[in-house]
């Protein structure tokens, strides 16, 4: 009983004397903030789509994907959700034999059919138009199991409904004690890296280009044999988690942050984007990027090697000691405790970027968390 009480007092003590920095950040020209992965009342959620509209806002996030299950918004609910300030993207999370996927950008009106199968299913949704990616693949419920299928865009490398359930019994419960009294930071302490996930994102990238996402996964709706107990972890907190920053092009962005959701899809499709525990630390303008002597490439991009090409790498200067690491085809070729690399290149290949924070507060024990994880840059052979 006395570990008990021990255990409450010092995570509330903990949750009271943490302070995670603000959300509000300072987004680069032509970068975006927002959430992929959400579920509404239509499904498994428990918030409207005005509801949680107003709860993404509220987070500083300037679009939305949408993806009840087995369920897409009709062109009417769309049109009458998308303020012009705010992109709403509209979509679903599909159940197949071979586990779940999102199909991004989908219409209500896709010859759905009575199919079960992944690769029917997933070969309807392309000729809808949708941009394809697996979810939570190694999650413990739903893993995909089918990685013959060739259809897809991406996978969520990070999905926040698989990742919590990988935390021990212990953590969990003292996540759970801490949430009335710091929710940000009690769902920061189920964070962890994702390795099985970043490992078959590797050997996926071996083959052809893959795009990385993270996916929310949010339903603020706690329940047990489909009823619904609390509406809990909310919409807020979840949103001010793990973040999706999409890279637009100058054309696209030169609409003074009034983007379309075709613009974000066409993003995150070809892989311009970043993700990051922005509730550790907003990583609004970061940058990786492979520079040479006549061009440069970002995430998603490729570039021609040549004899001098670097890569750059910088983090958010109020950062607190952060780790960058680097690999190429997969594989860690520099790892240092920095704001900012500059890496010369040995040769072609696919180069991408983590960066990592150690845990805040009392309870967080230092240890080191996935902070950061971009998009591949292609370096090509001239």
């Amino acid at each position: 009983m006395l570990c008990v009480v021990a255990l409450v007092l010092i995570t509330w003590l903990d949750g009271y004397l943490t302070h995670l920095p603000a959300l509000s950040g300072n987004p680069a020209r032509g970068e975006r903030v927002g959430i992929i992965h959400v579920h509404t009342k239509a499904s498994c959620g428990s918030g409207s789509l005005p509801e949680v509209i107003a709860a993404a806002r509220d987070a500083n996030l300037s679009f939305l994907g949408v993806t009840d299950h087995n369920l897409a918004m009709s062109d009417a609910e769309v049109a009458a959700s998308d303020p012009p300030e705010f992109a709403v993207i509209d979509g679903e999370e599909v159940s197949t034999s071979s586990g779940h996927f999102l199909a991004l950008g989908i219409s209500d009106r896709w010859p759905r059919g009575s199919s079960y199968d992944a690769r029917a299913l997933m070969a309807a949704t392309r000729k809808a138009g949708a941009v394809s990616f697996i979810a939570h693949p190694y999650g413990l419920r739903d893993r995909w199991s089918d990685w013959g299928v060739k259809d897809f865009d991406g996978m969520e490398i990070w999905n926040d409904d698989a990742i919590w359930r990988h935390n021990s019994v212990f953590t969990i419960l003292a996540s759970l004690i801490l949430y009335p009294v710091n929710p940000r930071l009690a769902l920061v302490r189920l964070a962890s890296t994702p390795r099985e996930n970043l490992a078959k994102w590797d050997e996926l990238l071996e083959q052809r280009p893959v795009a990385g996402v993270c996916g929310s996964d949010a339903h603020a709706s706690l329940r047990m044999y489909d009823h619904q107990l609390a509406r809990f972890p909310s919409y807020l907190s979840v949103f001010s988690l793990v973040r999706q920053h999409v890279l637009l092009d100058a054309q696209s962005a030169a609409d003074n942050g009034q983007t379309s959701a075709d613009a974000l899809l066409s993003a995150l499709k070809n892989g311009h984007a970043f993700c990051a525990v922005d509730a550790l630390y907003p990583a609004d303008g970061f940058t990786q990027q492979v520079i040479s002597s006549t061009n440069t490439a970002g995430p998603g991009q490729s570039i021609s090697w040549s004899q001098g090409a670097i890569l750059h790498v910088a983090l958010p200067a109020g950062a607190d000691r952060p780790t960058i690491r680097v690999l190429r085809d997969g594989h860690e070729i520099a790892s240092r405790e920095t704001h900012a690399l500059d890496l010369p290149l040995p040769g072609p290949g696919l180069y991408r970027t983590e960066a990592y924070l150690r845990q805040p507060g009392l309870t967080g024990w230092r240890r080191q968390t996935l902070w950061i994880f971009a998009n591949p840059v292609h370096v090509t052979a001239q």
